[in-house]
């Protein structure tokens, strides 16, 4: 069963990762305002592009000062914890994204390549993918690929959502299950704050969210 943190359960568990909503919800609210920059005259992918690559740097800017190490082997633009043991990269996702739905799981919106395919088996337990002598990864250790954790967000008119999540399953590229989400707060396009208020993370006699992290 997938585990979802929401609200202040979701802060303390991002806190456990070296994490905050407000770092996360800053690099998003900067790659968006570099979105709105295009007008429609660019190439039809710009909008999408510049989000992606914007998020990708935003979120380096946040923890890059904080110990993390960017990684672009083979293109998979991971930023990866001080211990080494995970990494984050970024992805647009379907409308279930950043939403907590009963029985609904969201997927990123498009297909994904072959080393996101064996992070998630990796993730999964599931071994490597052999991807051929023609693949060879060189610079990049299958082992690196664990624990690969996926910053999704879905954008609309009015508002970004998103959430920190863990995948396990992945069906033609799709991916489709995961071990964990972490939502953040709906964050508004229109009018954004200028800081994010957050609860505190629970105490240890309140409603604490009893995840173990593994550092590998």
């Amino acid at each position: 069963m997938t585990a979802v943190a929401i609200d202040h359960v979701a802060e303390g568990r991002l806190q456990q990762l070296g994490l905050s909503a407000d770092l996360l919800i800053r690099a998003l609210l900067r790659a968006d305002a570099e979105a709105k920059m295009t007008t429609g005259l660019e190439p039809p992918t710009a909008e999408g592009t510049t989000r992606y690559a914007k998020t990708v740097r935003y979120v380096r800017e946040e923890l890059v000062p904080l110990g993390w190490k960017p990684d672009n082997a083979k293109n998979f633009c991971r930023t990866i914890h001080p211990s080494g043991s995970f990494s984050i990269v970024t992805s647009s996702g379907d409308e279930f994204t950043g939403v907590h739905v009963p029985g609904m799981k969201p997927s990123t919106k498009y297909a994904k390549g072959d080393l996101t395919t064996m992070a998630v088996k990796q993730n999964a337990d599931q071994g490597v993918l052999d991807l051929g002598e023609a693949y060879a990864l060189r610079t990049l250790d299958p082992a690196d690929l664990e624990n690969v954790w996926l910053l999704l967000q879905r954008v609309t008119a009015e508002t970004i959502y998103a959430e920190l999540s863990l995948p396990t399953s992945i069906e033609k590229g799709v991916i489709v299950d995961w071990e964990e989400r972490i939502l953040l707060p709906h964050i508004s396009r229109q009018d954004p704050p200028s800081t994010v208020a957050i609860e505190e993370p629970p105490s240890e006699d309140g409603d604490a969210y009893n995840v173990e992290v593994a550092l590998r």
